[in-house]
């Protein structure tokens, strides 16, 4: 059996909580194969880049944010992954602020997708968005690795934690238990301000105590 070198690329699934749901961030793709589809931004590795330097290239040029909570969590070897070269992919997981994202937003072939309502993806990215969503989904709920820090680092109401918690979880949980289990355990802190978002009654504004959260699985 005759062997070959493989291309390897750096893979990078950029996710943020918005609106209560799960976002991904994608870009179109502007040349064939599958020109016009959105895809994963990707990018292979050259001898002189690690992995994990491309990928926080590939996700500052995505966001134009130089700080971003990341780790590496699979690797993708499907024979077909790509129509013309044999390509090994190796997936991480960034986890941004889509408010700073927006803001530094600078052209229309970027957008933000609900992890459950994908556009048309190229090459295997549609597979490897569901394998990888369910994973970090499992994470979220659970606060594995302060997941559930690095989604919320600002100011939050307990509804739109709740929220993002149930459509993560993918099922409902009782209002008082949830109460009981961020406020009655000291794992939130009320601000003391309220949020002037929509035209109903002010929430009032939490954010997590970091000595309480950090490390502790839920």
């Amino acid at each position: 059996m005759e062997n070959y070198y493989n291309i390897l690329e750096t893979i990078v699934l950029i996710y943020a909580a918005d609106e209560g749901k799960l976002k991904i961030y994608l870009k179109k793709k502007q040349d064939e194969p599958y020109k016009g589809y959105w895809i994963l931004p990707c990018a292979p590795l050259d001898n002189q880049t690690t992995l994990e330097e491309n990928a926080h290239k590939i996700c500052e040029n995505m966001t134009n944010l130089n700080e971003t909570v990341m780790f590496q969590n699979k690797i993708f070897s499907n024979l077909d992954r790509n129509p013309n070269n044999r390509i090994i992919g190796v997936s991480f997981v960034a986890i941004t602020d889509k408010d700073l994202t927006d803001m530094k937003k600078e052209d229309n072939d970027k957008a933000w997708f609900d992890v459950e309502e994908l556009p048309k993806l190229g090459f295997d990215h549609a597979e490897i968005i569901e394998k990888v969503s369910k994973e970090v989904k499992k994470q979220i709920v659970s606060n594995y690795n302060d997941m559930f820090l690095s989604f919320f680092p600002s100011d939050f109401t307990l509804p739109e934690l709740q929220n993002f918690y149930e459509n993560v979880l993918g099922k409902p949980i009782d209002r008082r238990n949830f109460h009981k289990k961020f406020v009655n355990q000291e794992l939130v802190i009320d601000t003391g301000f309220k949020t002037s978002k929509g035209s109903g009654r002010p929430g009032t504004l939490y954010r997590f105590n970091i000595d309480k959260m950090k490390g502790k699985r839920i």
